[in-house]
């Protein structure tokens, strides 16, 4: 019984992380009197994985997944604070990248043998993009965006580089979504925006997230 109930709340919770989720794309679309909301359904959504992940996670890795999901959360916060002020944005990288550095440490304890061929193309993309974005970037945040590309290029690397288990393909799906969720982000925030922009960055997002977290808690089946 105990174990059915598990499932089922875990379900729920996965449930409900969805529906936040496409509340948060969705209903200031539908309700623009409602944009206000997304203060509250941006911060639950890694509220809702925490809460998923203290529950499925195996205790080798709920710790780690814990804090990564939280430095998540706080970078949500920051890039939600209203106004001009380059310090949250700063905030808002600095909290990401101890997400992408939990990231890569979780992945790195669980690589398999090193695959080099994997870093020439992720390198080719990083350098390409920063030589691209750099010169739109204001120089207080040069260093700040270079730092956090590389670290968000390394998290893939090692998400590519873990052992091929059944959670494998989730995992490197959800770093890919990840890259492109930061890198249309980049795109907005320093070179050009699009209708849709907001959608466009937190679709891939969510789903990375959902992904990393659901990847990362079947590590159990296997240990």
């Amino acid at each position: 019984m105990e174990k059915s109930n598990k499932v089922v709340n875990a379900k729920v919770l996965i449930g409900l992380y969805i529906l936040d989720g496409l509340l948060n794309l969705f209903l200031t679309y539908l309700f623009p009197d409602l944009k206000d909301t997304r203060y509250i359904t941006k911060p639950l959504l890694m509220i809702l994985l925490m809460a998923y992940a203290a529950q499925e996670a195996d205790l080798s890795i709920r710790k780690p997944l814990l804090i990564t999901l939280f430095f998540s959360l706080l970078g949500d916060v920051f890039l939600m604070v209203p106004g001009t002020n380059p310090l949250y944005f700063q905030l808002g990288i600095g909290a990401f990248l101890g997400a992408q550095i939990g990231y890569i440490s979780m992945f790195y304890k669980q690589r398999d043998k090193i695959m080099y061929l994997f870093l020439l193309p992720i390198l080719i993309y990083v350098g390409g993009f920063l030589a691209f974005l750099l010169p739109n970037v204001k120089p207080m945040l040069q260093i700040p965006v270079t730092v956090y590309a590389m670290a968000l290029g390394a998290m893939f690397f090692f998400a590519l580089n873990r052992k091929k288990d059944h959670s494998y393909n989730q995992v490197a799906l959800g770093a890919l979504l990840f890259v492109s969720s930061d890198s249309i982000l980049a795109i907005l925030k320093f070179y050009y925006s699009f209708q849709g922009n907001s959608l466009a960055v937190m679709s891939t997002y969510i789903a990375a997230q959902l992904l990393l977290s659901l990847g990362l808690c079947k590590l159990q089946d296997r240990n």
